[in-house]
C-alpha cells in the first residue's frame, strides 16, 4: 500500500509545479492482481495532478471526501462526467461522512450533474455512494480507517470539520489529517498513536485560523515532530523544516510505503 501526493499545496496554490493537495491511496499489487487506488480528495484541478501522475477518473477504484472545499470536491464533476461520457459509465465507490452527502449533492454537484441524457439524476446515479459514520470508519482492500472529525473553520454561529483519516497498515498507522486548525489537546491521541503523520500546515507572515500554522506547529514535542511530514502549504519560501525537527515538506509527486 502507498500514498502519492498528487499534490501537497493549498487551495490558492499558483505554483507551476504544484497542485492542490489531493492524494492517492493505491495497492500493491501481487501476481497478476490489477492495482486499485483510491484517490483521497478531488479538487479543482485534480484533472491536472492526476494527469501529471499519469491517471485518468476511470483508473480509480473509489474517492473519499473530506469535506466541502473547492480544493477537496472541486473535481468531482469532472470525474463523474468523464467517467460517465468517456469511459463507458465506469463507476467509482464515493466515501464520505454521511452528514456531507446532502449538501454535496444540493450545494455544490447539483446544478452541473442533474439534467443529463438519461433524465434526472443524482448522486447514486454517478457513484456508488457509501456513507461513513465516524463511529465506525470503512475498509478498502484490506486497510481500515477510522474517520476522524477535525475542526476546520471556528465561528461563534458554527463550526465547520473536516473528515481527516487514521489509517491502520499492515507495517504501520498513519493519522491524515486533511484541513485542521491547531489543535493539539484534540489530536495528541492521534500523533501518539500513529506511527506516521500527515499534517496540513500553513506558511507565510498570515495565519488564517482554519489551518495549523508553522510557527504553532513548531512548538510540538520533539517526539511528535520527528514522525511529522507537512503539506497544504503556500508558495511561499519554506523553513528548514528537518532542522527544526520534522520529517520535512512532502513534494509532489512523492509516494509513502504504508504497508
Amino acid at each position: 500500500m502507498k500514498l502519492t501526493f498528487a499534490g501537497t499545496g493549498s487551495a490558492f496554490c499558483m505554483a507551476a509545479d504544484n497542485f492542490q493537495s489531493n492524494m492517492v491511496l493505491e495497492t500493491t499489487p501481487s501476481g497478476d492482481e490489477q492495482s486499485q487506488r483510491l484517490l483521497i480528495d478531488c479538487g479543482s484541478d485534480a484533472r491536472h495532478s492526476l494527469r501529471n501522475l499519469g491517471y485518468m477518473p476511470n483508473d480509480f477504484d473509489a474517492v473519499y471526501v473530506s469535506h466541502l472545499h473547492s480544493d477537496h470536491i472541486g473535481g468531482l464533476e469532472w470525474m463523474a462526467l468523464a467517467n460517465y461520457f468517456v469511459f463507458d459509465g465506469h463507476r467509482t465507490k464515493l466515501f464520505a461522512a454521511h452528514e456531507l452527502l446532502d449538501p454535496l449533492w444540493e450545494h455544490c454537484l447539483r446544478g452541473g450533474l442533474e439534467t443529463s441524457d438519461h433524465g434526472n439524476s443524482q448522486l447514486s446515479s454517478y457513484f456508488d455512494v457509501v456513507p461513513l459514520f465516524a463511529e465506525n470508519g470503512f475498509d478498502w482492500k484490506g486497510l481500515h480507517m477510522d474517520v476522524v472529525p477535525v475542526a476546520h473553520i471556528v465561528t461563534d454561529e458554527n463550526t465547520m470539520f473536516s473528515y481527516g483519516l487514521f489509517g491502520h497498515g499492515k507495517k504501520q498507522s498513519f493519522f491524515l489529517t486533511t484541513d485542521a486548525i491547531f489543535n493539539p489537546d484534540a489530536h495528541m491521541p492521534l500523533y501518539r498513536k500513529a506511527d506516521v503523520i500527515f499534517q496540513d500546515c500553513e506558511l507565510g507572515p498570515r495565519h488564517s485560523g482554519v489551518h495549523a500554522h508553522y510557527n504553532e506547529l513548531v512548538t510540538l514535542p520533539d517526539e511528535i515532530k520527528a514522525k511529522m511530514w507537512l503539506y497544504h502549504y503556500q508558495a511561499y519560501d519554506k523553513p528548514d523544516a528537518v532542522a527544526d525537527g520534522f520529517c520535512g515538506f512532502i513534494q509532489p509527486g512523492q509516494s509513502f510505503d504504508l504497508g
